[in-house]
């Protein structure tokens, strides 16, 4: 028979127990978090610094610079300008909650999306004698991205693959289609961009961890926080794509990163052109964020910022489904809806509404919507309910009837 007084006793054991798990993390951030201060901060600063008084101490003895002084200015301005990248990168993570990341993606050719990111680093790579090898697949579509946020993601794991690799080594960039096969992926038209490098791996035990902020290894050599920040701010932009980024490596025999990002869809008559949905919200980062989703499960999205902008568009786009929130300025959700019942010519286009309040529900039915959804909404449940308006006809207003006749 088990005693309930030791269960009790345990208790503030297992609590202990938690509380120091908790500390040792906490612990290994904050040593994390000095390490980047110390080395992408403090150490390029003290550089800058003391160049600056060297130049003081010249001018004021009137000395010309010479060759080397001129190197050592832009070897202080490229210091001065990696300092401010590590600050913007540091604060982006810091408001990664409350600055979602807005996009304005286009089609952009994969070869010069690849090439501009190696641009970037091939100089710093050859003063170490490191080759940066590319190869294009033939059959590689063009992006759908933000051309700037996705070559910044590339650029980062660039970085990364290139502090890893020895002086002398090679660093492999390849490029190839990929077909998506999770659920709200599946068919889905994708890029995948690998860079490979030739450093010393990633033991097993430490891959969980590595896209922390402020991931610490065991490897002193090339493994320092700043590889955690390049791969969080690397999963970051390509998460805000509908995309991701992936790490397979082995200790002593390299690591290879994965880039995912969505492809531009060709349309090729109505058989394969792609349904198009518009997206009606007025808080900016949300709407951003909803049109990326939608993007993502292979859908075209058209963003507005109100319901008077969204009869705009309606009337001169053709629309096939209308994701809308409720409660708008001006003219809510219910009566965009109303009124585009009350249209012929949008009387049939299926209408979802994503709302924060449960309590909405019968008001959205009645007005005439054809599927709920309370925030916060789960990516699968907003794909599912998208991709059964669009492949049958709408229903919420036969669930309205049924469950006003249940009650009756």
């Amino acid at each position: 028979m088990n005693n309930p007084d030791l269960s009790v006793a345990s208790q503030p054991v297992e609590r202990l127990e938690t509380v120091e798990a908790a500390r040792g993390e906490v612990e290994r951030l904050r040593a994390g978090f000095v390490n980047t201060l110390v080395r992408d901060i403090r150490l390029p600063l003290a550089s800058v610094i003391g160049l600056l008084d060297l130049f003081e101490s010249k001018l004021a003895a009137r000395e010309t610079l010479d060759s080397e002084d001129r190197h050592l200015l832009s070897v202080a301005v490229e210091q001065g300008a990696r300092m401010r990248h590590t600050l913007d990168d540091l604060l982006e993570l810091a408001q990664h909650d409350e600055r979602p990341l807005a996009l304005e993606p286009r089609t952009v050719d994969v070869a010069d999306f690849v090439g501009g990111a190696v641009e970037i680093v091939r100089a710093e790579a050859a003063l170490r004698g490191v080759e940066i090898k590319t190869r294009i697949e033939r059959d590689t579509p063009a992006l759908y991205v933000d051309a700037k946020q996705a070559r910044r993601a590339l650029r980062h794991l660039l970085c990364v693959a290139l502090e890893a690799t020895r002086d002398g080594g090679e660093i492999s960039v390849e490029a190839q289609s990929l077909t998506g096969t999770r659920h709200g992926d599946s068919r889905r038209d994708l890029a995948l961009v690998s860079v490979s490098d030739a450093g010393e791996g990633i033991p097993a035990e430490e891959l969980p961890f590595i896209f922390d902020s402020f991931w610490q290894s065991t490897n002193p050599r090339g493994n320092s926080a700043s590889r955690g920040i390049s791969l969080a701010i690397a999963r970051r932009v390509a998460a805000a794509h509908g995309g991701s980024v992936s790490v397979r490596s082995q200790a002593g025999a390299g690591s290879v990163y994965s880039l995912i990002l969505p492809a531009h869809v060709e349309a090729h008559g109505s058989d394969t052109a792609r349904a198009r949905v518009l997206v009606v919200e007025d808080a900016p980062d949300l709407r951003v964020l909803v049109g990326k989703l939608v993007e993502r499960m292979g859908y075209e999205a058209m963003l507005a910022p109100d319901a008077a902008r969204a009869l705009e568009i309606l009337d001169r786009q053709e629309i096939d489904l209308l994701l809308t929130d409720w409660a708008m300025p001006v003219m809510n959700g219910g009566d965009l809806i109303k009124r585009m019942r009350e249209d012929a010519r949008w009387r049939s286009i299926p209408i979802v509404v994503l709302t924060g309040h449960d309590m909405e529900r019968q008001h959205a039915q009645e007005a005439g919507c054809d599927r709920f959804l309370v925030k916060p909404v789960m990516r699968d449940e907003l794909h599912d309910a998208i991709s059964a308006l669009l492949d049958s006809p709408p229903t919420c207003a036969a669930e309205l009837s049924e469950s006003t006749h249940a009650e009756n």
